[in-house]
């Protein structure tokens, strides 16, 4: 028998299973922070409590490979449950779901795979005859593999439900051939039949999921899951099941542009991030002079819109003065030396965290750099033409007052969608005037004519929707602080009544001192009350929790840091997320190679995570280079595995509980994903978040001096 496969395999299953869960999450739930947020704190709350309650369960070798075939099980019936959600919840295909169905999903489906994950840990622990350490530096170095394998070769290649089918399958026959039970055979082989009806049943199983709306093509890529459907004579694009574009769409093409380019029509260079696929590209070339380059991040929503739109949209794509280049669009601003005469973002109104980023106070800095002097800044949200509630004004006004921070002008045009129009020289959106340029230009327009734009320009509408944007809270997005996202999910919140709602109002009003103060407060007298208990085996685990915590949220920080700096370089991020595993991996070695371990290596490792908190901070405003995030996570890795192998030792020599420390690590980490990511980031920002972690730490190195001198 192959005594480190088990191990190992725990841990290649836990973050490949983790990965494509998320990512269908993302595809039927709203895919922001908030979502991610609650699937990734349900997956470690039923670890953390898988573990904890293993110790209650007699370990019997039979049970061991039976777990594990049961774990193979689950994943695909969870994604089946999940991909049916909507008839469950009577909802419409691509509705938005509230966040109460969504944490209902979330802790369900996560209990199923993560909670027998969690016994297997201690499962394994029994298995390697009570080696702990060994169990979790394998399982760390599983993680690492399965990082790099399901992010550079089945996610690129392979749909969501065929890499989770692949998965399965491999492990089920090293786990068959590893434990030689031939008389078991019947578990793996019915597993492998049931995975590959699994995977026949993918495309159908979509097309179910669409009814009423015909689905035609489907295709998962590193960035999402892209589907195009058909109706008629439109083509609809949707990517993780939201709205990309529809053509035609003569009235959200033609706003998306001319509102923008009736300002300069002299314009030569355009830049348009994201959204030309759907008819803007198409409006833009109206204008004989202009020379485009256009943004996209996901090369196949381009192969598709050609495989799928009419002739003559596709004749638009390859047009000569269209010049189509495929990276991140804040990436591409920061690094051509091109100046434009106008700046068109086509995007999605800044629901999540990586979006927010076009809209922070130093992109718009950094836009105005590559304009020319009388160049022009536009973007459009979603918003309502005759009542701006307070939860949409304080949004709007964000984005307004954020817009200030960079340039001297900037105009609003009021409709069902505000389009934002900025410039360092004054703008008109007056009736008269653009209809004017209308007509001289002979644009053929639909929507944005002279006869439309008469309602739509008047002047009791722009003085209402500029005095709304310019009286509510002067807040400032920024790429740290990304308040506008969190503002936009609250306006999320108000389309469903109740609980969500009753949430995100409260908390968009909450003042820091309940959001950080208080559970510091809390946290502090804690540590005063276990303090005074002087239980010798309390000491070694307070830090379990406390690195979790740590180490969880201080990762999200690192993705948004990242995203931020370097654009959305999907596979990087998961070089980030696979050097924290090996840094894992190697600190559990660490410590499993240490001669002799006592209390006050425990005080040196978390004095060492007080300085990376620390040092973290300090780089938030230096920009460091990209292999600082690389380093960084393998160095915190490195001390929260060496950590988890001291602590734990410590505290065995007092109780023999292995499950305990490892339930008590990732329970840290569930309260860690679940406030940071939905509230903390957004409210508070990364600079303020990161000094109140390092008080945390400090005051458990205040606790360990208590702790030492009772060693």
């Amino acid at each position: 028998m192959i005594t480190f496969l088990p191990p190992f395999l725990l841990g290649f299953l836990a973050l490949s299973f983790q990965i494509f869960l998320l990512r269908e999450f993302s595809v039927h739930f709203y895919g922001n922070e908030i979502t991610f947020g609650f699937i990734l704190a349900a997956w470690l709350l039923w670890g953390g409590l898988g573990s904890i309650s293993a110790s209650k369960l007699k370990f019997h070798p039979l049970r061991f490979p039976q777990t594990y075939y049961a774990v193979i099980l689950f994943l695909p019936l969870s994604l089946i449950v999940l991909r049916f959600s909507r008839f469950f919840l009577r909802m419409l295909p691509g509705e938005i779901m509230g966040i109460i169905p969504m944490l209902f999903y979330s802790l369900v489906l996560a209990f199923f795979i993560s909670f027998p994950l969690g016994i297997l840990f201690v499962f394994n622990a029994h298995f390697q005859k009570g080696d702990l350490y060994r169990v979790y530096f394998l399982e760390s170095l599983g993680s690492s593999v399965a990082g790099l394998i399901v992010y550079l070769f089945l996610i690129p290649v392979f749909s969501n439900w065929q890499g989770a089918a692949i998965v399965g399958a491999s492990a089920s026959l090293l786990i068959f051939f590893s434990f030689g039970k031939k008389k078991q055979i019947f578990f793996p082989l019915s597993i492998l039949i049931f995975l590959a009806a699994f995977i026949i049943f993918d495309l159908p199983s979509q097309k179910i999921y669409w009814k009423p709306f015909s689905l035609i093509k489907s295709k998962d890529t590193p960035y999402g899951k892209i589907q195009i459907l058909k109706t008629d004579e439109q083509i609809s694009l949707y990517n993780n099941s939201l709205h990309d574009y529809s053509y035609p769409n003569l009235a959200a093409s033609e706003e998306s542009v001319h509102f923008a380019l009736l300002q300069n029509p002299r314009a030569k260079n355009v830049l348009m991030v994201g959204g030309g696929a759907g008819g803007g590209l198409s409006q833009i070339l109206k204008y004989s002079q202009v020379e485009v380059d256009y943004v996209e991040l996901d090369p196949e929503i381009i192969r598709l819109s050609l495989q799928f739109l009419p002739e003559k949209e596709k004749s638009v794509l390859r047009h000569k003065r269209i010049h189509i280049f495929y990276q991140d669009g804040r990436a591409f601003l920061t690094e051509t030396q091109k100046k434009y005469d106008m700046i068109i973002l086509n995007l999605p109104e800044p629901a999540t965290a990586q979006i927010n980023r076009f809209y922070t106070k130093e992109f718009f800095h950094e836009a105005r750099e590559k304009l020319t002097e009388k160049g022009v800044l536009s973007f459009r949200v979603p918003s309502a033409e005759n009542y701006i509630s307070l939860e949409l004004q304080n949004f709007l006004s964000s984005l307004y007052f954020t817009l200030k921070e960079a340039f001297s002008f900037v105009e609003v045009v009021p409709g069902d969608t505000n389009i934002f129009l900025a410039s360092p020289q004054p703008l008109s959106i007056g009736f008269e005037e653009l209809s004017q340029k209308i007509k001289d230009l002979n644009l053929q327009n639909s929507y944005v004519s002279p006869e439309l734009l008469f309602s739509r320009l008047s002047p009791l509408r722009i003085e209402f929707i500029k005095e709304k944007v310019s009286s509510g809270k002067r807040t400032i997005n920024q790429d740290f602080s990304p308040i506008s996202y969190f503002y936009n999910s609250v306006l999320w919140s108000t389309q469903f009544k109740g609980l969500e709602r009753k949430i995100f109002s409260f908390f968009s009003e909450v003042h820091f001192f309940w959001l950080l103060d208080l559970p510091l407060i809390l946290f502090i007298s804690l540590l005063i009350i276990l303090w005074l208990r002087r239980k010798k085996s309390t000491f070694p685990l307070v830090p379990l929790a406390v690195k979790g915590f740590t180490t969880i949220v201080v990762e999200l920080i690192v993705i948004i840091s990242f995203q931020t700096m370097y654009g959305y370089v999907y596979r990087r991020i998961a070089l980030l997320l696979t050097c924290f595993m090996m840094g894992l991996f190697l600190g559990s070695f660490r410590g499993k190679k240490r001669k002799r371990i006592y209390f006050a290596q425990l005080l040196f490792i978390q004095f060492g995570i007080l300085l990376l908190v620390l040092l973290l901070h300090l780089s938030l405003k230096i920009h460091p280079p990209e292999l600082f995030f690389f380093i960084y996570l393998l160095l915190l890795g490195f001390l929260g595995g060496d950590m988890f192998v001291v602590s734990n030792n410590l505290f065995l020599r007092e109780k023999k509980n292995y499950g305990l420390g490892y339930g008590l690590d990732l329970l840290g980490s569930f309260f860690g994903a679940l406030v940071a990511s939905s509230f903390l980031i957004p409210l508070v920002g990364l600079p303020l978040l990161l000094k109140y972690l390092f008080l945390l730490n400090s005051f458990c190195i205040l606790f360990l001096f208590g702790g030492l001198k009772r060693s």
